[in-house]
């Protein structure tokens, strides 16, 4: 039977970085995104689709990410699966973000 890229049971990952102390704010509007897309909010992102969404990932883009960084990922494929939005809209707001050129 295949391991799922998260059952790390039995594996030797070191020790657990504790040095953060602060979250940064992203990751804390990634956490209000989450519940405003899910069951309680606008009811297009499940908890049970987000965690297979997680477990879909590739092994190396699942090790490579951050918590917050991987619900992200997780969230974006699950809106492009159903249609809700395409990746070129994402990556033309993508563009617009970083040439700071609005909406």
């Amino acid at each position: 039977m295949k391991k799922s890229v998260n059952d790390i049971g039995g594996e030797n990952w070191g020790p657990i970085n504790l040095s953060q102390k602060e979250t940064p704010e992203w990751a804390k509007l990634s956490t209000a995104l989450r519940g405003a897309l899910g069951e309680k909010g606008a009811g297009l992102v499940s908890l049970h689709e987000g965690r297979r969404a997680r477990e879909e990932l590739s092994y190396n883009i699942y090790h490579s990410l951050g918590y917050f960084e991987m619900g992200m990922q997780a969230i974006y494929d699950i809106l492009v699966q159903k249609g809700i939005l395409t990746e070129n809209e994402v990556e033309d707001r993508i563009i617009a973000i970083r040439n700071n050129s609005g909406p």
